[in-house]
């Protein structure tokens, strides 16, 4: 797998005569390898590592007289490799499966005719095949196993059980950008989303001339490895020729596996402005039917457009031996069809044997356990005749131990003749447990034990007599301090560093406590805004509309602004930095009215020179002094780049005060990011300071 032979598989499918292969001396490149000592069973060893390869391999193929190739072959990406079951005896490793999280990225130049005849939309072809080869080999769900020790259980190796399924409904979008404008043509765009987990894909329908489209269109996905894969979204304008992007948003299962469901806005990611409202809520599989019998569906998934179902099918094909001959003297290149309902999936094609070893797995969506039946038919890939069928009814695995029947022996049928097929069968039940959640709290609980040693928090103090953080205890601004969480009773309390307890606290609630050493809030001295590539927030927009009376403030540095609630992670595998702006609250007003219409503003910034390398806004909140955005960012940064680099938040009014008057600032504040513990900021409650001009 790591050497140019992984091409193979996607030349030998074209139907020509191979001319020229040539293997090429560079082998592929090896980095970031991540060993998973954390949420891993122990007959496994997981290990995640970043595979390049930028080599020296080409080939050519000669079809109908024509003769092409491909050379400069490049692919990348991240590349998942299990070890398992762990033996107490050599080889100590039962098996090695490999798979690529998601999609690996792959370039490459035509040669012959493909360079010389350059037709339009050939690479584009070239590159689908490519891709659906790829995904159909080693994308997960898919995988390439190598078994290592004799008398292993297979279905260990090639058929393992997936972490749960992802539910997600596509709500609307606003503020898009418009790329239907030009001198000819004056409209809006035509949007459609894009959806992907894994080898998965899913696609919107598309609305026609909207920037501010509704879908409310409901998609359901295995997830066979929540962590280290991502949902990825993206959308586009349709047109006549390539689509255009409109903006991308990915965000990490694991989060929505931890989180059980999430509703939320999202800005779009790769774009001038945009924002996405999605819905995503967490699948447990269980083999208990009676999760199956209490399902509550939740209204609105109940009238999805499309049906939602309530179990996961999982077959698994070992092998099949003693298939009939198709014509006389005559091997079949059997494949086998199963269906189930409307649903049809097939295995691959093996050359001309009467015994074929196919290890192939298949999953099927199931509405209604009763009454259903999985159907297998055996075909000649040659003829095209039928080589038996078996039909195998759903009741039957409902009455076995955990719905599951293991290395079961059946027998396909045609006429009198009868071939063994050796299949695994198992039926998963969904349920909204929260089983992964209780074992994160049970981490976090050992980890709090731990650092319970260390840690304590003097009673009584971080709250004032009004329930207010103590000005006292925080000292001057630029000082450090670390929030904790306190008992309303007063208790001396140990608890976890830089961790909220209670994230469903009442908004005039401040359940904080502070110790002075751990990172530095800074006074902001930005004073730009954030221009907006919206018109109607842009200056001329505010022309046309009605304009608000600005009142009289007195700038003192120790005024309250407001708090906002946020969190900062750092997610070490994809080298992310991850923001939630979750709210606001007790904001300022500069209305005579007494109201605002806040938004916040993003930046990441150098602190050599001040450099602005990211910017981002949430959406603006009408009319509220306690906004809610809940937005989710996802920024791209090396690791070793946090220590130059701060988070600069700016809380801003939205009201129209006039033309040519800036956008009021009605807080501010700035984290050096090589201050956060363990390059994290668990969610809480922070205090904004006031701008300095």
């Amino acid at each position: 797998m790591m050497t140019t032979d992984v091409f193979l598989p996607f030349i030998l499918p074209l139907r020509g005569t191979l001319g020229k292969y040539r293997r090429g001396d560079i082998p592929c490149r090896v980095g970031g390898i991540k060993v998973y000592t954390t949420n891993v069973g122990r007959d496994r060893i997981i290990v995640d590592m970043d595979v390049a390869y930028a080599g020296d391999a080409d080939f050519t193929v000669s079809c109908c007289g024509f003769t092409g190739g491909m050379n400069n072959i490049q692919f990348s990406g991240k590349l998942r490799a299990i070890l398992k079951p762990l033996l107490p005896y050599p080889p100590m490793v039962g098996g090695v499966s490999g798979t690529f999280l998601e999609m690996p990225k792959m370039d490459f130049n035509l040669t012959g005719m493909g360079e010389m005849v350059e037709l339009p939309g050939l690479i584009d072809a070239i590159r689908s095949v490519i891709n659906s080869q790829i995904a159909a080999l080693c994308v997960l769900p898919n995988e390439i196993v190598v078994p290592l020790a004799p008398n292993v259980d297979v279905t260990k190796l090639y058929f393992p059980e997936p972490d749960g399924v992802i539910r997600l409904k596509i709500i609307e979008a606003k503020n898009l950008e418009n790329r239907d404008i030009s001198f000819i043509k004056k409209g809006k765009s035509d949007p459609y989303a894009e959806i992907q987990v894994g080898s998965q894909f899913f696609k919107t329908r598309t609305i026609d001339n909207d920037l501010n489209p509704i879908w409310n269109e409901y998609f359901e996905a295995v997830v066979d490895q929540a962590d280290g894969q991502k949902l990825r979204i993206e959308l586009f304008d349709e047109d006549q020729g390539k689509d255009e992007e409109l903006g991308r948003l990915s965000i990490d299962l694991k989060l929505v596996q931890a989180k059980g469901t999430i509703d939320k806005w999202y800005p779009l990611e790769g774009c001038k402005h945009g924002d996405l409202h999605i819905k995503a809520t967490w699948m447990d599989l269980s083999c208990d039917l009676r999760h199956l019998e209490k399902q509550e569906w939740e209204s609105e998934w109940g009238q999805a457009d499309k049906p939602i179902h309530s179990a996961l099918l999982m077959v698994y094909i070992d092998s099949i031996a003693d298939l009939p001959y198709p014509k006389s003297k005559l091997e079949p290149s059997p494949f086998v069809e199963i269906t189930m309902g409307k649903e049809t999936q097939r295995t691959p094609v093996k050359v001309k044997t009467v015994n074929p070893l196919f290890q192939s797995k298949f999953m099927f969506f199931v509405r209604h356990l009763e009454g259903q039946e999985l159907k297998f038919e055996a075909f000649d890939d040659g003829t095209r005749r039928s080589l038996g069928t078996l039909n195998l009814p759903i009741s039957a695995l409902l009455k076995e131990p955990n719905l599951e029947q293991n290395q079961q022996m059946h027998m396909l049928t045609l006429g009198v003749h009868q071939s063994p097929m050796v299949v695994t069968t198992r039926i998963r039940v969904f349920s909204k447990s929260d089983g992964n959640r209780q074992k994160m709290d049970e981490i976090r609980q050992a980890k709090l034990d731990e650092d319970n040693r260390n840690h304590a928090v003097v009673k009584g103090r971080g709250k004032s007599a009004n329930g207010h953080l103590d000005h006292d205890v925080l000292g001057e601004y630029g000082n450090a301090f670390h929030i904790e969480r306190a008992k309303e009773n007063g208790d001396v309390v140990a608890v976890e560093p830089a961790k909220t307890v209670n994230f469903d606290a009442a908004e005039d609630e401040i359940e904080v406590k502070l110790n002075v050493e751990n990172y530095q809030m800074l006074r902001s001295d930005s004073t730009g805004s954030l221009n907006s590539a919206n018109r109607s927030n842009s200056r001329l927009g505010r022309l046309f509309k009605s304009k608000h009376e600005m009142k009289k403030r007195e700038t003192r540095g120790d005024e309250n602004r407001g708090s906002i609630e946020l969190k900062i992670d750092y997610n070490e595998l994809s080298d992310q930095i991850l923001i939630d702006i979750s709210r606001c609250r007790d904001l300022v007003t500069f209305d005579k009215k007494e109201t605002c219409n806040p938004y916040v503003s993003l930046k990441i910034v150098a602190l050599d020179g001040g450099k602005e390398v990211y910017k981002k806004k949430t959406p603006t909140a009408k009319n509220t002094r306690h906004p809610h955005f809940d937005n989710h960012f996802e920024i791209d940064m090396n690791s070793s780049d946090l220590l130059n680099h701060k988070i600069v938040i700016n809380v801003k009014d939205d009201t129209n005060y006039g033309t040519f008057v800036a956008k009021p600032v009605l807080g501010c504040l700035e984290i050096r990011l090589d201050s956060l513990i363990d390059r994290k900021l668990s969610q809480r409650w922070i205090p904004l300071n006031v701008e300095r001009k």
